[in-house]
């Protein structure tokens, strides 16, 4: 700015000294301002105009990339937000799966549980009643014993008293062949 303020000041007097008023027309002045306004506008033209296109060309570009920028991390973040979901998804899925089969496994384990108990109880107790059959035949295997010797006892204190007696004989003989 400081040529074109130059320039009027080397212009002849008659060009900024004008006699009329506000609203008079100078053509020498008029001349002269266009020429200043076409020769700064050469100049912005040629340096400052490209240095501007360039720096908002590189801004734009900067922007359009910041936004592609963001449309791919918006896309990338939806993507592992469905990936995360459907793992979300399969883990619940295996998550009930692994709680049923551990009901399943339970249910089965507690089946065997109680198999096993009632075989064990079954059994306990067959061998409960054959102990109880064996202490039975023995019991009585014992009483025979100390009957026939009682008897044997008593015939003998009677065939020791009345040993030409028939009749006693036959009665201990009756006797130890009921025991029998």
């Amino acid at each position: 700015m400081a040529g074109p303020m130059a320039l009027l000041l080397v212009a002849p007097a008659p060009l900024w000294a004008a006699e009329g008023g506000v609203l008079s027309i100078n053509a020498g002045l008029t001349i002269w301002t266009w020429v200043l306004f076409l020769l700064t506008l050469g100049i912005l033209s040629w340096k400052a105009f490209p240095a501007i296109a360039r720096g908002l060309e590189t801004r734009q570009a900067g922007i359009q990339a910041a936004i592609d920028s963001a449309r791919e991390d918006r896309d990338e973040a939806r993507r592992l937000l469905d990936e995360h979901q459907r793992q979300l998804d399969q883990a619940r899925r295996e998550s009930k799966d692994i709680l049923q089969q551990g009901r399943e496994a339970g249910e089965r384990l507690r089946e065997e549980i109680l198999a096993q108990t009632r075989k064990d109880n079954e059994e306990m107790l067959e061998r409960a009643r054959r102990d109880l059959a064996r202490e039975k035949d023995d019991l009585l295997e014992s009483v025979r014993r100390e009957a026939v010797d009682l008897a044997l006892k008593a015939a003998e204190k009677l065939v020791r008293e009345n040993l030409d007696d028939d009749a006693n004989r036959r009665l201990v003989h009756d006797y130890i062949a009921e025991m029998e």
